[in-house]
């Protein structure tokens, strides 16, 4: 498509135009001025065009997704290098839609420390262990309840930073050093709440939570942009925050649990509705404190926008209070609605002791069992996880709950569950640890005594996966996760073996189109939708009931293709199960045949 720049691809617009492109990754796209060629994944190709206002150029594009890529450039050239056109990506750990004023919180950057005679050392560390412990003490009394108990270990973690800091104290370091060497490898982000407590109580300041005061100055609603997230932090914010902005950790980063959906701080963001997004390095430090600032973490990938335009701003207020509303409605009557008119099963997934199961939610369709524990570094006991179990029941009120076995491998580590051959993944990693298998095995067998509650094996290969976890309680349910395509083409066989079927659209989608990582809109690939058809069918065939519950099953549109193509439940986190709702509330089965139809066709 040819072109006319109505500016130069000076630095901001070949950075826009860089940007927009890697998102379309399946299309190799090139852009053209005269005789040039430029790479539009590369900015400094671009660049390299000398491309002024009023030259013509030709966006070029192969592969998959090609004239989507072009028509997205093309638009983003046409509207003048609209950087609302242009959203950062993110990973959504709380959803929703937060509009604001950005307060900038950095690390505090203190001056290294003159080591004082070991005495002083010690005396100023027995100082800054009293003082962390008072801030605490104070900060859990304020909360509520649910609150309150995550931040009970932090107690016991602070009072063992500090005795195993006294030991280094004595072999010549100072306090700080000494603590900090102690949590170098921090898997918690609650490990680097007590860090953090304590090293502001050595220096005697405090922290990150003195940028919090400037809340109020800023005379508008907040986006709280942070460097280094922690519990506390998100405990401390006042109303007027409505959103925060977090670095996200490197892959190699040893702190890397915490920036994820398991930390306390996502925990705590989502039970106070707050959108979290956490973002590269680059992007939140490209943020200026007093920047307007847009989350949106409902979408998939969730989106950051840094300075919109006023109308964006408009809409994505609009946007905000619908959610809002949503949110309010009688879910249950919903649900009922939903139910009634379209023979769907409605369910929530659970990741941790805080969620909740809205009224008329029919139960959990997927415990995430590795969750509940992702502060452990070693398998919980059989008595843990049955208590856990209970609790969860408790949650769902009596209601079904279905237990996923630990789901671990691959970008997913369990400290006790280490791999034993390559790729071992799910069900095949279990399998490995026969021991830690067993121990769970038995403890969601003991909580079905109590509750209808029922075992769910991850990425299960086949039906001898079943076998094997039916021969360990045989009086429990036990379903099959689908995951891969090699799953899927033998959907006959496990569902032969299994009481039920579980989709997992996420792994199935990143593997059937050969990427790192899927969204809902990957999950609606014809390809993954021929399989999904698949697997229904083959279920079904054996009268057993199927349930997706990936991220495509909250999607509105996905969700009405999977009810289409025949799948009986749907399980989503519960923070989105209103808005689900809403969008379904009117539409008839046949409706859902006609998207499923013409999804397959696309």
């Amino acid at each position: 498509m040819k072109l006319v720049l109505p500016d130069a691809l000076h630095a901001r617009p070949a950075n826009l135009l860089v940007r927009l492109a890697a998102q379309h990754h399946a299309a190799a796209v090139q852009v053209h001025k005269g005789a040039r060629r430029a790479d539009a994944r590369r900015i400094l190709e671009i660049l390299s065009l000398g491309a002024a206002k009023g030259d013509e150029i030709e966006v070029v594009a192969e592969g998959d997704g090609a004239e989507a890529a072009v028509a997205a450039i093309a638009e983003l050239v046409m509207r003048n290098f609209d950087g609302d056109l242009v959203p950062e990506r993110a990973s959504g750990a709380a959803p929703g839609i937060a509009v604001g004023r950005a307060l900038v919180v950095s690390v505090v950057e203190r001056a290294p420390r003159v080591r004082t005679t070991t005495a002083e050392e010690l005396a100023r560390l027995d100082t800054a262990l009293a003082r962390a412990l008072l801030e605490l003490e104070s900060l859990i009394v304020g909360l509520p309840p649910d609150e309150r108990a995550l931040f009970e270990p932090e107690r016991a973690i602070i009072r063992e930073i500090a005795e195993g800091s006294r030991a280094r104290i004595e072999t010549g370091s100072t306090a700080e050093d000494a603590v900090v060497a102690l949590t170098a490898d921090a898997v918690t982000d609650l490990l680097l709440d007590a860090r953090s407590r304590l090293e502001a109580a050595l220096a005697d300041d405090e922290g990150p939570h003195a940028a919090i005061a400037r809340a109020e100055s800023l005379g508008d609603d907040v986006v709280v942009v942070v460097e280094a997230l922690t519990p506390s932090l998100v405990a401390a914010l006042p109303p007027r925050v409505r959103g925060i902005v977090a670095i996200e950790s490197a892959p190699e980063d040893a702190c890397e649990a915490s920036t994820t959906r398991t930390s306390h701080a996502a925990i705590l963001a989502r039970g106070r509705e707050l959108p979290l997004a956490f973002v590269p390095t680059h992007v939140a430090m490209a943020i200026v404190e007093g920047d307007r600032v847009v989350i949106d973490t409902l979408s998939a990938p969730a989106r950051v926008w840094v300075e919109p335009s006023e109308a964006l701003l408009a809409e994505a207020k609009v946007r905000r209070d619908r959610h809002a509303e949503e949110a309010r409605r009688d879910v249950a009557q919903g649900i009922e609605r939903v139910t009634g008119a379209l023979g769907v099963t409605l369910l929530v997934n659970v990741g941790s002791l805080h969620d909740r199961v809205p009224d008329g939610a029919a139960g959990v369709g997927l415990l995430r069992t590795e969750l509940l524990f992702a502060d452990r570094q070693a398998a919980p006991s059989e008595r843990d996880q049955m208590a856990a179990l209970l609790t969860v029941v408790q949650i769902a009120r009596g209601k079904p709950v279905t237990a996923r076995l630990w789901d671990a491998g691959g970008d997913k580590p369990l400290p006790w569950l280490p791999p034993r051959t390559t790729d071992a993944r799910g069900a095949a990693l279990l399998f490995e640890h026969p021991a830690v298998l067993d121990a769970q095995v038995a403890a969601i067998a003991h909580a079905a005594e109590r509750a209808r509650v029922r075992i769910l094996i991850p990425m299960t290969r086949h039906a001898e996966d079943v076998r094997a976890v039916r021969a360990r309680a045989p009086k429990v349910e036990v379903g099959a996760m689908i995951e891969t395509p090699e799953a899927a083409r033998g959907a006959d066989a496990i569902a032969d073996a299994a009481d039920f079927v579980c989709i997992g659209t996420n792994d199935l989608a990143a593997l059937v189109l050969g990427a790192e990582r899927s969204d809902a809109g990957q999950a609606l690939d014809p390809q993954v939708l021929s399989l999904l058809r698949v697997v229904v069918e083959s279920a079904h065939g054996r009268g057993k009931r199927v349930t997706v519950c990936g991220e495509v099953a909250a999607d509105p549109k996905g969700a009405r293709i999977l009810i289409g193509l025949g799948v009986d439940g749907l399980s989503v986190a519960s923070p989105r199960l209103g808005a689900l709702v809403s969008s379904l509330e009117g539409v008839t089965k046949e409706e859902c045949r006609a998207d499923a139809r013409a999804a397959l066709a696309s």
